[in-house]
């Protein structure tokens, strides 16, 4: 087996003023910095620093030496990436005394991946091999859909999200990672619980690890959810917290880690990262977060309402059909009215409106993997009004139940 970064190299030009420029101004700056960037770069190192073998593949600009020689000192193997004509894929980034920034970026280079390139980097990997992607360079579809042909473990990050992306596939990834907005703009749902029962209902074979910032993260597959807490540290850069946690966790899954260990090192790693200023700089090496992590703190401890939206959605998770505002207060010690306001305001929702939700997300669950009639179904997830119940299907998921079924489901 064998791991292949396909992604973007950037070059980021970070001039430092006043203030941000306005419209006809001419504004002098009294710095300019020079950094290695691009998510792919970063998460490329991020896995070798890992301890694992691992191939970047992407085109860089004539002006690209830097992050080649940053790349190749890191232990990562530069075999497939190109050096194409003219500029390579930079941002410009003005930051201001405040603080403030604004950045535009030029895709140069890394808009240069063509399909025959693509092609001939794939020729060398085979099934079985895992690929890293994120949305940085061009050609990304056309990626997806070969290594699909070729039986990869295709792991997509899709960042930048555009809309173009919701035009992929994604039923032809193994594994997608990606942050609350992410899933957001794929599920169409606010709530990351909500995001995590679309992609189990609709893409059932799909492995998700959503990430959720300083609340950590949440791993699923096959149904089951496992969160892995944050570890609370003083974060001054937050740059490449996402990568780092990418990169150790495709390294730890080339390594054969079981899910548990692998989510909590790549957690570390993470940590150690917000820690220290600068992007592939701050990414530590593997020895360092063996020796740091029993003395790093979990954020669960003190997560509290964390805690308190687990037990609610998994208490109407586990009881679907029969789930009552009053037997879960008594589960929590609470009065009917308190607990009622309690989850308000945790979630953000009324109790009968993540019922609902809940209802209608087993609902779907039952039309795309079993036989049973609707009338069935509508009964089996606690309905007995089977009109409301169509109607609210239709409004949550846009069609009604046999046309969900017709479009999604195995059994038609």
């Amino acid at each position: 087996m064998k791991i292949l970064n396909f992604g973007s190299c950037n070059i980021d030009y970070v001039y430092s003023m006043d203030h941000i420029v306005r419209v006809g101004e001419t504004l002098s700056t009294y710095k300019l910095e020079t950094f290695e960037g691009g998510k792919g770069l970063n998460q490329s190192i991020a896995i070798a620093r890992a301890g694992a073998k691992v191939y970047h593949a992407g085109c860089v600009g004539e002006d690209g030496k830097m992050l080649t020689d940053l790349l190749s000192s890191s232990g990562v193997d530069l075999t497939y990436v190109k050096t194409v004509d003219g500029k390579n894929g930079h941002a410009i980034i003005q930051v201001s005394s405040k603080g403030e920034n604004s950045i535009f970026l030029y895709g140069g280079s890394n808009e240069m991946v063509t399909e025959d390139f693509v092609d001939s980097v794939l020729a060398d990997f085979s099934e079985g091999d895992i690929i890293l992607l994120q949305n940085e360079i061009s050609s990304v579809p056309y990626i997806i859909d070969r290594a699909h042909e070729k039986k990869m473990c295709i792991i997509f990050n899709p960042s930048p999200f555009t809309e173009e992306i919701k035009n992929l596939d994604i039923g032809k990834l193994s594994y997608v990672l990606l942050n609350e907005v992410e899933a957001s703009e794929f599920s169409g749902q606010d709530d990351p619980e909500a995001s995590l029962s679309y992609f189990e209902s609709n893409y059932p074979d799909l492995k998700v690890i959503l990430t959720l910032g300083s609340k950590g993260c949440i791993y699923q597959e096959n149904g089951t959810r496992y969160r892995q807490y944050a570890f609370k540290t003083n974060a001054v850069d937050t740059t490449a917290a996402g990568d780092t946690f990418t990169g150790y966790f495709v390294a730890g899954l080339y390594a054969g880690l079981d899910t548990a260990h692998n989510l909590k090192l790549a957690s570390a790693a993470a940590a150690i990262t917000v820690s220290r200023m600068g992007a592939a700089p701050s990414i530590p090496v593997k020895d360092e977060v063996l020796a740091n992590i029993d003395s790093l703190k979990s954020g669960e401890a003190d997560s509290k309402s964390e805690l308190l939206r687990r037990q609610i959605f998994d208490y109407i998770e586990g009881n679907v059909a029969e789930a009552s505002l009053p037997e879960l207060a008594s589960i929590l010690s609470y009065s009917a009215i308190y607990t009622g306001a309690l989850i308000k305001k945790t979630t953000g929702k009324s109790f009968s409106e993540l019922l609902q939700d809940a209802r209608c997300e087993k609902a779907a669950d039952y039309l795309i993997h079993s036989d049973m009639s609707v009338k069935e179904i509508i009964s089996a997830v606690g309905y007995e009004n089977g009109s409301f119940f169509r109607a609210i299907f239709k409004e949550k998921f846009g069609d009604t139940p046999l046309q969900f079924r017709q479009k999604k489901g195995k059994y038609i």
